[in-house]
């Protein structure tokens, strides 16, 4: 060693280090501390030394400390709850075994207080190396300080305000050269003359000097080059240190080339995330008009079917195709109001602090996007059917998981994560790695971003059920029975409870009991104007507030549909006249008193028949249809 030679240089270097650093013998007691960590761990030196590790209140590290007196090296960062001070601190800790002939003789501690910065970092998560320092020997021996010194796992110089006086081997290792090219050496050797920011190295490395040496500690990014003049990113810290009376610099040097391509990386995800949404809100105002024009045309051809309606009577032939045009108008509205109230939530999306949801998925970790990404995808799903009864326990169970988790005031984040589709088995993986804290803002965001897909895949289905129902008109009036086929009954029931799924999310409970075969023949458009009319009336009898019971079973050659609801019934002076054209109970304006004639001219002309009970509390609606083995004639 060509500078100072002595078990103090050791010892002042273990003293002034920046990084806090104890010593355990092998009964794992504390021997030795350096003044950083005891600023950081805000101890006396009185009260540390001669501390076991089995007696620290942080059961993870003194489970590590224990790990290390096996001979077993680790590391750990995360939170750390202090002894003496009773502190809750932020650190990155390394525990290393020293090894003499006998075996392990102690251990070595080396942590960081990242609290601080952990509050003021950014975007990036900064991946620091551990700074692996072995030291050995249990008293003021200048092997332990040595071994401290050489066995680190960043490059260390002492060097005056000139040259290098001495570096441990991580030295040579990342300047790809031997000790000897490196002593007498200085900074600006193992330099590009010019600096990523077009400042001359030999000018920023003066200065960086001089301040370190005025008592300013430095740490700052530099372009280093190794001896074959390939160049690496490091982050350098330089500290005033004094060994025997004289001032001098320690300079810590670590490679973050890794952190640089990462930077890199997230840097042009973003670009590209930028400009998927620039084109997204393109797409989407370019939906939003279709939307307006398809609303305006579709006002249009209600006002023009109420017109048509009103002259239908001059003639039986009209009589008939009015009755038709009033059906349309009756079930052209739902659809329209699905539309509506589907567009009225994408527009709601926008009207929030969209560019605030952005910069959250932007401030998202690579763990935590992949959380992200799950959640959205399972929001973004178009769902088969809606069963608010189902939805209530999946969010008490949630709600249930997230308390015992340990998450605070779950019940807005249970309701999120429930009606996104997320199932109580997702939540250990979702949660597995995502700070406590910062899980329900992922989970908002993921639920706001996720309800414009879910809104866009309801308004398309509306528009075409639109368009399916204004077809209908056609085919029925000409009798023409073209576009028969294989008919599931579930799926056209889960297509109508799709549709009102806003409408009854809240306060209907839904139970369904389907047989396993329940195929039918039949036009498609015209069997889902059955459903959706039997629905819409049993909620609207139940005020949307109540239950609702669907079921199908095989009687004979029939499949039986039911629709049973608990509202007030139908009053039995009125029964016998429900099926006529024209008869109506709601309020003018609310109905054309079509919908169950037009129902059972449906059914009939499917060789089925459509009947129905009522009494106070229940009434249920029975439609039988010829198995799909029957042929339709």
């Amino acid at each position: 060693m060509n500078g100072p030679k002595n078990e103090n240089v050791y010892r002042d270097i273990f003293e002034q280090s920046p990084i806090g650093l104890m010593i355990f013998d092998r009964q794992g007691k504390i021997i030795e501390a350096n003044d950083s960590s005891l600023r950081f761990l805000r101890a006396s030196r009185e009260k540390i030394i001669g501390l076991s590790y089995s007696s620290l209140k942080d059961t993870t590290v003194s489970s590590l400390i224990g790990k290390g007196l096996k001979g077993e090296a680790s590391d750990y960062e995360g939170p750390y709850n202090t002894t003496v001070s009773g502190l809750l601190l932020q650190v990155r800790i390394r525990v290393n075994p020293l090894f003499d002939i006998s075996g392990v003789f102690g251990v070595t501690l080396i942590f960081e207080d990242l609290t601080e910065r952990k509050k003021t970092e950014e975007k990036l998560a900064v991946t620091l190396s551990d700074i692996r320092v072995a030291q050995e020997a249990l008293e003021e021996h200048e092997v332990k300080f040595k071994t401290l010194f050489e066995s680190a796992g960043e490059a260390i110089f002492l060097m005056d305000d000139r040259i290098f006086l001495e570096c441990n081997p991580k030295t040579e290792e990342m300047f790809g050269c031997k000790r000897a090219d490196i002593i007498g050496a200085s900074p600006v050797d193992f330099s590009p003359e010019i600096q990523p920011d077009g400042v001359q190295s030999s000018q920023r490395a003066f200065q960086k000097i001089q301040a370190a040496f005025a008592g300013k500690p430095q740490t700052f990014d530099w372009l280093h080059c190794r001896k074959d003049r390939t160049n690496f990113d490091a982050e350098v810290t330089l500290t005033s240190v004094t060994l025997n009376g004289k001032a001098l610099l320690q300079a810590i040097v670590r490679d973050i080339s890794g952190r640089k391509r990462a930077e890199e990386e997230i840097r042009k995800l973003n670009e590209d995330l930028e400009q998927k949404v620039v084109l997204r809100t393109e797409e989407l105002k370019a939906t939003n008009t279709y939307l307006e024009n398809t609303n305006r045309d579709l006002l249009l051809a209600l006002e023009e079917l109420k017109s048509t309606q009103a002259q239908l009577v001059q003639s039986e032939k009209m009589a008939v195709l009015g009755q038709l045009i009033a059906g349309i108008a009756h079930e052209v509205n739902t659809p329209l109001g699905a539309i509506i109230s589907s567009n009225e939530g994408i527009q709601s999306v926008f009207r929030q602090d969209w560019e605030k949801l952005l910069c959250e998925f932007a401030d998202l970790d690579t763990q935590e996007r992949e959380t992200w990404k799950k959640i959205f995808t399972k929001g973004s799903i178009f769902p088969d059917f809606y069963d608010s009864s189902e939805e209530r326990k999946n969010r008490k169970i949630i709600r249930e998981t997230l308390q015992n988790l340990g998450f605070p005031s779950s019940e807005f984040l249970s309701e999120n994560l429930a009606e996104l589709g997320i199932r109580v088995e997702d939540i250990p993986d979702l949660v597995k790695g995502i700070h406590k804290e910062k899980f329900p803002t992922l989970v908002s965001n993921a639920y706001n971003l996720s309800g414009i897909l879910r809104y866009s895949n309801v308004v398309r289905e509306a528009a075409s059920k639109a368009a399916r129902v204004i077809r209908t008109l056609k085919t029925y009036v000409y009798q023409d029975h073209a576009g028969i086929s294989l008919i599931d009954i579930r799926e056209q029931m889960d297509l109508v409870l799709t549709l009102y799924y806003n409408k009854v999310k809240q306060g209907v409970e839904i139970r369904r009991n389907f047989a396993d075969n329940s195929l039918v023949r039949g036009q498609a458009d015209q069997l889902t104007q059955v459903w959706a009319n039997l629905i819409n009336n049993a909620f609207q009898a139940i005020s949307y507030q109540g239950r609702l019971d669907l079921e199908s079973y095989i009687k004979d050659t029939y499949l039986i549909v039911s629709v049973t609801d608990n509202g007030p019934g139908v009053p039995k002076e009125i029964q016998d006249r429900i099926f006529e054209p024209f008869f109506t109970t709601k309020e003018k304006g609310e109905g054309s008193g079509l919908g169950l004639d037009i129902c059972r001219k449906i059914v009939e002309r499917h060789q089925g028949k459509i009947d129905f009970e009522s009494s106070p509390g229940k009434t249920t609606f029975r439609v039988y249809l010829p198995l799909a083995e029957k042929t339709l004639i």
